[in-house]
């Protein structure tokens, strides 16, 4: 080792300063291009009104019409004990109607439901009291509301079934059906696009 004007010449006494030097300005310049990029970058914007959902329109609590509801749910999964037998009624027929009205009796709703063995009936009934709107008046839907399938209600062949409103989202609504599914029939929630080639009308509860 040998010392000139009281400094020590020993291998690695220096250290790399060009290198630390490029390190330091590569740093710089990531952060720097991190910044950019998170400036530059488009921030995620709410979407426009129009591809906003519709909202879903329930029962209003407390009322007749969430009572409809609350009983047409707790049937959900009841089943058929034969070839359309059922507890709705000691009759061994077609059963919507009945399983419907019954939803409507137990809400308090004037009515007698063996007395609907057929849907047309319902719809009916509902025009002499004031509460049927047809197919051009669908918009009018509630919750707690039946909707009537088919193109008018004179034959079992023209109203072929009927359905308890549980729910509407849009052009969208929610039914709790009796008398549907496969093997047995049984009472079951179905979705159906809410327009005229579906129902023919619906009726408010009385």
């Amino acid at each position: 080792m040998t010392q000139r004007g009281g400094r020590t010449n020993e291998p690695g006494a220096h250290r790399p300063r060009g290198r630390v030097t490029v390190l330091v300005v590569v740093a710089i310049l990531s952060v720097a291009v991190a910044t950019t990029v998170a400036v530059l970058a488009p921030s995620p914007s709410a979407p426009p009104p129009g591809d906003r959902a519709p909202p879903v329109i329930t029962a209003e609590p407390g009322t007749v019409r969430e009572e409809i509801v609350t009983a047409a749910r707790a049937e959900l999964g009841t089943e058929e004990t034969g070839k359309n037998c059922h507890e709705y009624s000691e009759q061994c027929v077609p059963w919507c109607a009945l399983f419907a009205m019954s939803t409507w009796e137990r809400a308090g709703v004037d009515v007698e439901h063996e007395e609907f063995a057929f849907t047309g009936d319902v719809y009916t009934t509902g025009r002499i009291k004031g509460t049927a709107y047809g197919s051009a008046r669908l918009e009018d839907v509630r919750p707690g509301d039946v909707l009537l399938f088919g193109s008018g209600p004179a034959t079992p062949d023209s109203s072929h079934h009927i359905g308890v409103v549980e729910k509407i989202q849009g052009e969208t609504v929610t039914l709790i059906e009796g008398n549907t599914g496969d093997n047995p029939d049984r009472v079951m929630r179905k979705r159906h696009e809410l327009n005229e080639n579906t129902f023919y009308g619906g009726v408010h509860p009385w």
